[in-house]
């Protein structure tokens, strides 16, 4: 994917991103209770705003930096 023009002049403007996958309610063996089975991990990684490059597994250091 080519990066956005604004991205090559300025740099990537990062910002959070999470992931939460939905919840499914199966019914238990006995059929009387609901249990809660997760459908997958919580994801949680950073996302240009304006090209929407994602990075998987940000380091400390780059969450300090985009915090400050």
């Amino acid at each position: 994917m080519p990066t956005n023009f604004f991205c090559r002049i300025l740099g990537h403007t990062w910002i959070h991103r999470t992931e939460d996958p939905k919840v499914a309610w199966n019914a238990g063996k006995d059929m009387l209770q609901l249990h809660a089975t997760p459908a997958g991990e919580i994801r949680f990684y950073l996302e240009c705003h304006r090209c929407k490059v994602t990075k998987e597994n940000p380091t400390l250091q780059e969450i300090k930096k985009i915090n400050n």
